[in-house]
């Protein structure tokens, strides 16, 4: 069973603000979630391994960059924003401290 203090401390971790009704209601719904799943559990499945049809797997292509000639290139480079050379230029997102 979820208690208020259960979601009060995810919603710390998660650094979320609730309110007392916010609490109460997920954890009426968190209680109902898990309950359904534990009845998921219960179920008993057969699985008929003659019924399948072949088995699954992944078409995988190698990792290559796509030709491109020298037009289609700078045609490229001149639809971004900004660009260094041949190079896209873009805001830095990671600080170093």
């Amino acid at each position: 069973m979820i208690t208020v203090k259960d979601i009060e401390h995810l919603a710390t971790l998660s650094r979320v603000k609730l309110t007392d009704e916010d609490k109460e209601s997920l954890a009426m719904e968190f209680d109902a979630i898990l309950g359904y799943i534990d009845r998921l559990k219960k179920l008993e499945v057969k699985i008929d391994a003659e019924g399948r049809v072949g088995a699954v797997k992944n078409a995988m292509r190698p990792d290559e960059a796509a030709p491109r000639s020298p037009a289609e290139r700078e045609r490229l480079l001149a639809a971004a924003p900004d660009r260094e050379g041949d190079y896209i230029a873009v805001k830095k997102i990671i600080a170093q401290d």
